[in-house]
């Protein structure tokens, strides 16, 4: 199968992704009535986000908002339908599958990165070669089925994979297949351009001040025709998100992203603003360092997803509108079953049996690292709390998304845990791997169990819905019955926006795109 911008099929067509709500995943932020509106090009848009990006060089960044700034710098080989996920082309505007070993990219003509640099098959050779084997790549896990990347033409790519992968497409959509300048890279010291970004997308970097902005510039050789009709972008970096809403309420900016929920009355009774609210795949819980003290044990993972309320939780810190549950996909996709999506409930009298069971009948301490800024320690707050009454006794160390990321992660390997937002992959299956197999990133013990690796492999080795589907309800279980995360609430976005504000979208991996965006007068 084959797709390409004449018929704008995907290759996995009959792929579903969120069942309800979907539609309003890609919707345009602002009031109807202005929809019609013919863009306007021109002006800043000023964006309030709540966290400081870990790198701006797809491979080594870390953290879901990254994103925030990757795309507008960024495109990748393959693009995404907002509203369903499906793939569609990108810089690779045909894609064809030879067979199911063989995936054949054709390039488009006539782009330039922002230094100048051409766009070919020798590019995206460099960059994916790039992202398998460099030393500080921490995308490795979803090239892992690539073998090999072969240049067929000047303007033609053929990857070919070690075994059968049906989610590749959509993984080129994500970090892998964000192209960077061969150039920039040869220029910087160590290849380090993590706070110099190149890439073709619509907007150029112009300068980073950590947890104060990041200022882009409108890329004016951009190769999709009439884009972007903005003149600017600046990110401003505002951690404390009551502040970042207030800032645009006060009109400081123009539009604030990454807001939880319960921030929506006060967006409300501001009036001049436009709130909407958007269902992603992105959720909130504790990574677990699953080879490390006291969390190796199967017992204390199973009492510590025994001693949340989850729904209790909902309701004191998102309005109810976020969606209890287990596992790492909500209970609307297609790849989620049902049957084991409720498997734990809050019990902490089986919490506490289990601690015993586990040598521990006086209850544990757990240390964990934790996100610092005012809206996640509330949460993280009603966590430890409810813990507690289940015998465990959590030792929160808090520190910025991207500090808590180098202390967890790194070689430092602090902490048994780590409370954080996870997800957000395009492809089940990268949601899976990214979390659990032995070589990624947010594995921080870097141990795959036993049973893991067949599971995930038979999610990707057809592109058949009911097949995948199949496998992932196995896989599914398998990672629910050994606690291997911790879940708490499945997220519901909330972007507020002035009124001006048009043409900005969201997916639903929880990742805005500002190529079309414009501001109305």
């Amino acid at each position: 199968m084959s797709v390409d911008r004449r018929t704008l099929a995907p290759v996995l067509a009959r792929r579903g992704v969120l069942k309800g709500g979907a539609a309003a995943a890609g919707a345009l932020l602002l009031p109807g009535a202005l929809r019609a509106a013919e863009p306007r090009r021109g002006g800043t848009l000023r964006v309030s986000m709540t966290y400081n990006p870990a790198a701006l060089d797809p491979m080594t960044g870390r953290n879901a908002p990254d994103f925030n700034t990757l795309l507008a710098i960024y495109d990748g080989l393959i693009d995404l339908d907002p509203p369903t996920l499906q793939p569609k082309p990108g810089l690779a505007k045909a894609f064809t599958w030879k067979d199911p070993t063989t995936l054949v990219l054709d390039l488009e003509q006539n782009v330039t990165f922002h230094d100048g640099t051409k766009f070919d098959a020798e590019a995206v050779k460099f960059n994916l070669d790039r992202y398998r084997s460099d030393a500080r790549s921490n995308v490795k896990p979803d090239c892992s089925t690539i073998d090999r990347v072969d240049v067929a033409g000047p303007h033609q790519v053929v990857i070919h994979l070690n075994r059968p992968n049906s989610s590749l497409p959509t993984i080129l959509a994500d970090r892998p297949g964000l192209m960077v300048s061969p150039t920039a890279i040869a220029k910087a010291e160590g290849g380090n351009i993590d706070r110099a970004p190149v890439g073709t997308g619509p907007f150029r970097f112009v300068s980073w001040q950590d947890n104060d902005r990041i200022v882009l510039t409108r890329n004016e050789s951009y190769w999709r025709p009439g884009l972007p009709y903005l003149d600017a972008l600046t990110l401003r970096i505002i951690s404390e998100q009551p502040t970042g809403l207030r800032s645009v309420i006060a009109g400081e900016n123009d539009m604030a992203i990454n807001i939880d929920v319960q921030l929506k009355t006060v967006a409300d009774r501001a009036g001049n603003l436009v709130a909407r609210l958007v269902p992603t795949t992105f959720f909130w819980g504790a990574y677990i360092n699953f080879a490390k003290p006291p969390l190796d044990n199967l017992k204390v993972r199973q009492a510590l997803a025994w001693g949340i309320d989850r729904d209790a939780m909902n309701k004191a810190i998102a309005l109810g509108l976020d969606t209890p549950g287990n596992g790492v996909l909500p209970k609307e996709h297609w790849a989620c079953d049902p049957a084991t999506f409720n498997m734990y409930g809050y019990d902490p009298d089986k919490a506490r049996k289990l601690l015993a069971e586990a040598g521990y009948p006086d209850g544990v301490d757990v240390p964990m690292i934790g996100w610092s800024d005012q809206t996640a320690m509330q949460r993280q707050e009603v966590a430890m709390a409810q813990l507690a009454k289940a015998g465990i006794r959590v030792q929160l160390t808090p520190a910025s998304p991207q500090d808590s990321s180098i202390m967890f992660f790194g070689p430092q390997k602090k902490g048994s845990a780590r409370m954080s937002g996870m997800g957000g992959y395009a492809d089940p299956s990268q949601q899976y791997d990214n979390l659990l197999s032995k070589d990624a990133y947010y594995n921080a013990g870097h141990v795959e169990l036993p049973g893991y690796r067949e599971l995930i492999n038979a999610t990707q080795a057809t592109d058949d819905l009911a097949a995948r589907k199949a496998a992932f309800a196995k896989l599914q279980r398998f990672v629910i019955e050994n606690a291997l995360v911790l879940t708490f609430l499945f997220q519901t976005n909330l972007m507020i926006a002035q009124k001006s504000v048009q043409g900005v979208t969201v997916d639903l991996t929880n990742k805005p795109r500002f190529h079309a965006a414009w501001l109305a007068a």
